[in-house]
């Protein structure tokens, strides 16, 4: 439809270079230094006390009785590599028991652990939305379906050109490692869970030197600070999902309001406007060993007067919304729930370098995955 990106969710062919063993990068000179990061390969294989196969492959890893990882000779090129382990996925969230700890060199599929006995956890609300029996239910079946899972396709492993990793039970793999929690948690989908999340910016015309703010709201679920956004429906195409997850958690303006507040989203949201800041992995305290989140960021910068016009007030997820300071010293900014605070990060940095200026305020993002390509505006 013209005027909206036609992003769709998987297939996502974009593929960085392999590695045949850990190195070092340097990142881009990015808010005024540069950066190194270690590759490091933890491999995507899970100790179950039986066989793990990946998906289209006939290679398998066979693990010992005290659910201990043995890699066969093909493991390094199925391996996931990340510049740091997952942090957030290893921790409590309010409506999750209480998760198996997991150290930082126990996270790899490829670590050996004796006797790892995940949380095994599965919400009531996915239960009862099982799409097999409920009608117009959003939750997979309680049983994996390799071949639906294949059909939805996974960000992280496309790009990298590695398969879906399943354990004994038919469960997948989170590709980054270990969370200490089992089966799907809140999470509808076992494996990926396809997410859109818009990063709205402006130049705040109220404040000396118009610093850049970005819309945030907060969550009912955890009480954090986090960018709007929202899941993928079935068939629903990424640019619409950012739109609609906008409106719905930052724009629950009075009936009276609604027609100017659709005409200066529809301002917004268009496809000149529109650039990719991410797409792959997301480091969520929701992931599990078996699900995880993955998402597509999306930028947009309102101009000016657009900045001052566009309403914001929260609704369906949302407790709170507002504009908030990209500034470390902003507390609430520093504790972006999840990734946000990353991918908001290299947005300033890329706007910064734009205007030719030396950024400083804000750090080099440390992410979960290499950063994923810059997306190029639609012609």
């Amino acid at each position: 439809r013209k005027g909206v990106l036609n992003t769709r969710p998987p297939p996502f062919r974009y593929a960085p270079p392999a590695f045949s063993a850990p190195v070092a990068r340097r990142m881009p000179l990015c808010c005024g230094r540069s950066v190194q990061q270690d590759v490091s390969e933890p491999s995507a294989s899970r100790r179950t006390g039986g066989r793990v196969s990946p998906v289209g492959s006939q290679k398998e890893l066979t693990s010992d009785t005290n659910a201990s990882s043995t890699l066969d000779d093909g493991e390094d090129n199925l391996s996931v590599r990340h510049t740091q382990l997952h942090v957030r996925a290893r921790s409590e969230h309010p409506r999750y028991p209480r998760r198996v700890q997991v150290l930082d060199a126990h996270v790899p599929w490829s670590s050996s652990i004796e006797g790892y006995r995940p949380t095994d956890f599965v919400a009531k609300s996915v239960l009862e939305n099982d799409c097999t029996v409920k009608e117009g239910g959003w939750a997979d079946p309680a049983e994996p379906d390799r071949e639906a899972i294949a059909r939805r396709g996974s960000y992280e492993h496309e790009k990298r050109r590695l398969p879906v990793r399943f354990d004994e039970l038919g469960r997948p793999l989170n590709p980054v490692g270990r969370t200490g929690m089992c089966n799907r948690g809140g999470l509808g989908k076992w494996g990926p869970n396809h997410a859109a999340d818009p990063i709205v910016t402006r130049r705040c015309p109220d404040k000396p030197g118009t610093p850049l703010e970005v819309v945030v709201i907060k969550r009912r679920d955890t009480g954090e600070w986090a960018i709007p956004g929202g899941m993928v429906d079935a068939g629903e195409l990424v640019s619409m999902t950012l739109r609609r997850e906008f409106e719905e958690e930052a724009g629950n303006v009075p009936e009276s309001e609604r027609e100017r507040f659709e005409d200066l989203a529809g301002r917004l949201f268009t496809e000149a406007n529109g650039h990719e800041v991410y797409r792959g992995y997301v480091d969520d305290p929701r992931n599990t060993d078996n699900a995880w989140m993955e998402t597509t960021a999306f930028h947009f910068h309102c101009t000016a007067d657009l900045a001052v016009q566009l309403p914001l007030r929260a609704g369906d997820d949302a407790h709170n919304v507002t504009w908030l300071d990209v500034d470390d010293a902003e507390p609430r900014y520093a504790a972006l729930y999840a990734s946000h605070k990353d991918w908001v990060d290299r947005v300033a940095c890329e706007l910064r370098l734009r205007k030719g200026h030396s950024p400083k305020a804000v750090a080099a993002p440390a992410e979960a995955t290499p950063p994923a390509p810059q997306g190029r505006r639609k012609p």
